[in-house]
């Protein structure tokens, strides 16, 4: 199978992934009493730093202590507000001044009807978070929201903070997945997407690998290309679409190109969550996976990627 990818390509695309996940964020969490420590204890579950269940991480406030001159403030860049045993009076302050300071600010608010409590506090809907720690079923949780809020800088906080490792990768493989299924519904030209959405995958996995805490270098780079063939795959059997779905092909490249994204994305999760080194003889595991995700594809479309 011949490929048309530009290796200058795939290196900015590692340059890029290695610069995004050096950027650190500080995030300081503000509330009160036993619900403070336990927020931070839940984000700082599995740390290695952790002294006294708080990594560092982060740092914990109580609502006296945070600064409310802006100027102080901006040693962090994102606040996290935990509403529970916090009266609205008294955290508005710390609200307030966390806008004044231009830092993103995200208030944890579980109870059923925390929106007077928001409005009271100074706290804009979009700022909010409803649970803590686990799956949540589509709740939008701390952990999500510090990641929607941080985007690429939540890396750094990922690979130091367990519990942030989740939410950050599920991210990245969203992002990295919707992109490649607008590059594949766009692209008409046979072949000419897959250097774009070899590159994005690349740029995927180099991420999950750092969130991991994996070293971020070159020769890991080009480690993680053994899955290039892999993913050739794919865009085979995109172009293999134009062939049997006429008029309606475009729609198809794009779902595969979503579909294989999240399959390589997923994969690569399961390879760091089991605590494999990323080596190019274990390289295989995400292959097989990869494998799998072809094969509950239509049966049409497995022939056309037999016959590529």
């Amino acid at each position: 199978m011949s490929s048309n990818v530009s290796f200058s390509k795939l290196f900015k695309s590692f340059t890029e992934a290695r610069d995004h996940t050096a950027e650190q964020l500080r995030l300081c969490v503000v509330g009160t009493g036993p619900e403070l420590a336990r927020v931070v204890g839940v984000l700082s579950a599995g740390a290695e730093d952790a002294q006294g269940g708080v990594s560092s991480a982060l740092d914990a406030l109580s609502l006296a202590d945070f600064p409310r001159d802006a100027g102080l403030a901006g040693r962090w860049e994102m606040v996290v507000l935990v509403a529970a045993g916090c009266p609205a009076a008294e955290a508005a302050p710390v609200a307030h001044a966390a806008h004044d300071a231009g830092l993103h600010l995200v208030a944890l608010i579980e109870e059923q009807d925390g929106g007077v409590w928001a409005q009271a506090a100074g706290v804009f809907d979009d700022e909010i978070a409803r649970a803590v720690g686990g799956d949540h079923n589509g709740t939008p949780s701390l952990e999500k929201k510090i990641v929607q809020v941080a985007r690429d800088k939540a890396a750094r906080l990922a690979a130091e903070l367990p519990a942030m490792r989740r939410a950050y990768c599920d991210h990245v493989v969203l992002t990295n997945a919707t992109q490649n299924a607008v590059i594949g519904a766009v692209v008409i030209i046979p072949g000419a997407d897959m250097p774009a959405m070899t590159a994005n995958q690349i740029r995927m996995i180099l991420k999950i690998s750092a969130a991991y805490g994996e070293d971020v270098g070159l020769d890991r780079a080009l480690e993680i290309l053994s899955v290039v063939g892999s993913a050739f795959v794919f865009r085979a059997l995109a172009r293999q679409a134009l062939d049997f779905v006429p008029g309606f092909g475009w729609a198809l490249k794009g779902t595969v190109g979503f579909t294989a994204t999240v399959a390589l994305g997923e994969a690569a999760i399961a390879y760091f969550e089991a605590g494999a080194p990323l080596r190019v003889s274990r390289m295989q595991r995400i292959n097989r996976q990869l494998d799998r995700a072809r094969s509950r594809l239509p049966g049409f479309l497995q022939r056309g990627i037999a016959e590529e």
